[in-house]
């Protein structure tokens, strides 16, 4: 008997600004915080509760949104997902408080992920492992570049029409998605799961949590983005409170670190098929173990500079740039069946570890870096001990 074909993969591009456009939406509000805390009436950290709540929204939208794509398909969560993010967006331009517009940034979190776990799972209904990490490389690439220029576009906004701007422009770029999605994006769950309901939903997570290899996949890539989480919420702090710098300037030098990023993750589009995915595993995190180190050399001789915080972190996301599309493709790769589940809840142990880290910045950091590098040094360890273990699990 012939085996089914796979399913035909929908046009590249969309699945690539459909993932691409939570990463955007996150980042943007990082330079606008502090104009929303001067709108509102408050003070600092109650506009970074934007930030927070957005990166929770994202955790726990990956949750919902694996196992019901799984049950109804790809495309319909997809265009349902990202249309409600559409009127979220809409709705954080015309917020009038700092608590309707958290709120909002959470609904949008929770709402926008839905391209960010379907575009794994669509490219793992269509590949097998190593051709779908090589997909994911390139997919993270155009995220990496996205999110690069995204702090700079709310500074731009903030300095030339207002942060709501920035919010009206989400909300028309999302609408562009869902429509081109409603004409183009074709379904690649052919093999659907139609019973059982939250139990069934349960049973999909526990069967997960009970596979070491997906658990230890999943535990590398939450460490490894952990520190970049920590970064990009302690970096701000440290360039204009400890250092004296104008806010621009993070968006600034935050393109050297997602340069880094853009490489890292196109050299794991254009060698994950021919080197294999485990030996990509363990040259990102020999990359980010050597740079890590280099950071941390600098806080211990007592060297701070702009550059010598960012251009060690732009080899760190070289080698971030090369693991992680790798760890996601074996993650989603270890039950074949529950891509979708496996996606949502990989998910969800990142953006949810992230936003602890960035809560940590917020409480720990105050007049010195040691508190960011010292986090960062610890997360690349714990990656690389996940790492270990992995060899050994079955």
């Amino acid at each position: 008997m012939t085996p089914p074909s796979p399913p035909r993969l929908p046009p590249f591009l969309l699945i690539v600004i459909g993932t691409w456009i939570a990463p955007f939406s996150m980042h943007i509000v990082i330079p606008m915080m502090p104009s929303m805390a001067a709108e509102f009436g408050t003070d600092f950290a109650a506009a970074q509760g934007t930030l927070t709540a957005y990166l929770f929204g994202i955790a726990f939208g990956q949750l919902i949104y694996g196992p019901i794509s799984d049950r109804l398909g790809r495309r319909p969560v997809m265009l349902a997902g990202l249309s409600l993010y559409l009127a979220a967006a809409v709705g954080c331009a015309l917020a009038t408080s700092i608590e309707a517009l958290t709120l909002l940034r959470l609904v949008q979190g929770g709402t926008g992920c839905a391209g960010l776990v379907l575009g794994r799972a669509i490219i793992r209904d269509c590949y097998e492992r190593d051709r779908a990490a090589s997909l994911i490389g390139y997919v993270t690439t155009v995220m990496a570049v996205g999110a690069a220029f995204s702090p700079l576009a709310g500074a731009l906004a903030v300095e030339y029409a207002g942060w709501r701007t920035m919010f009206v422009v989400l909300a028309a770029l999302s609408a562009v998605i869902v429509a081109c999605g409603a004409f183009w994006l074709n379904e690649t769950n052919l093999n659907r799961d139609t019973g059982g309901g939250i139990a069934r939903v349960a049973t999909s997570y526990l069967t997960l949590l009970r596979a070491p290899r997906f658990v230890l996949y999943s535990m590398c890539g939450v460490f490894s983005i952990a520190g970049w989480y920590a970064f990009v919420s302690g970096a701000p702090y440290v360039l204009t409170s400890i250092l004296g710098l104008p806010p621009i300037a993070y968006g600034k030098y935050i393109l050297l670190v997602v340069a880094g990023y853009s490489v890292g993750s196109f050299a794991a589009g254009r060698l994950s098929v021919r080197i294999g995915g485990e030996r990509m595993l363990a040259l990102g995190q020999a990359i980010v173990l050597a740079a890590t180190a280099v950071q941390l050399g600098f806080y211990v001789a007592g060297v701070l500079s702009p550059l010598a915080l960012f251009l060690p972190m732009m080899v760190v996301t070289i080698g971030a740039g090369i693991f992680l599309p790798n760890a996601s493709a074996g993650a989603i790769s270890v039950v074949p069946g529950l891509a979708g589940s496996a996606s949502g809840l990989m998910g969800f142990l990142q953006m949810g570890f992230g936003a602890l880290c960035t809560i940590a910045m917020g409480v720990w950091l105050r007049d010195s870096e040691g508190p960011l590098i010292l986090t960062m040094a610890a997360l690349a360890l714990l990656s690389l001990l996940s790492l270990v273990l992995l060899r050994f699990a079955r």
